[in-house]
């Protein structure tokens, strides 16, 4: 899983970049699956026209992030679920503390991971979508040179105007499920504030190592 987060991270990050210009969809692929291949292809061309700047801008891989990546996953349900039976017990305060730290958490992360990308194909599996369906699991394989396939499921739900990804699976391990067990063990050790002091701690030890572009 360690190995193959930095991809899927990243590629979690270019939805924001499938709002550029991109290669027509697959017409045959549904919806949610042609969201996954303009991410591709959108991240991809960052990769390739970019990279010299990905590795010695710190700080516009982190805009790239914030702007482009997180307007388009469903954020709100994203912290909800990884916090657990914490969220439904914490108090307005808590929940935007939580949300603002673990977005800074993640932009952090995803800016990390976009560094260390390397090109890759996607095979889609057939996928039946039913008419009015709202959430669903889209199964791809990840092709990489020299590597055998790796199957990753996204989870994407449908907020009435587009497919928006809240989860990654990859083998069947859950990345979201990865994140709630981490963050339910420290709620427990240290409560909830502590959680969010803790993260905040790591948050601004990470900003300033980028500000010195570490």
């Amino acid at each position: 899983m360690s190995k193959l987060l930095p991809l899927l991270l990243g590629f979690l990050a270019g939805v924001a970049v499938s709002a550029t210009p991109a290669a027509p969809p697959t017409a045959s692929l549904e919806g949610p699956q042609q969201v996954v291949q303009r991410v591709s292809d959108g991240l991809m061309r960052v990769l390739r026209e970019d990279r010299r700047r990905l590795e010695t801008d710190p700080a516009y891989v982190h805009r790239l992030v914030d702007e482009l990546f997180l307007p388009n996953v469903d954020f709100d349900r994203v912290a909800a679920l990884v916090l657990g039976p914490f969220w439904r017990d914490a108090t307005a305060a808590q929940r935007e503390g939580f949300r603002r730290e673990f977005k800074a958490m993640l932009i952090h992360t995803y800016a990390y991971a976009l560094n260390k990308l390397s090109e890759w194909e996607i095979r889609y599996p057939p996928l039946h979508l039913e008419p009015g369906q709202r959430d669903l699991v889209v199964p791809t394989q990840i092709l990489r040179g020299g590597a055998a396939p790796v199957e990753v499921s996204y989870r994407m739900a449908f907020d009435g105007s587009r497919w928006r990804a809240y989860d990654v699976s990859v083998e069947g391990v859950s990345l979201l499920t990865n994140y709630r067990s981490t963050f339910v063990r420290m709620a427990r050790q240290k409560g909830l504030d502590g959680l969010i002091q803790d993260l905040a701690q790591r948050n601004a030890t990470r900003g300033a190592s980028a500000a010195v572009g570490g």
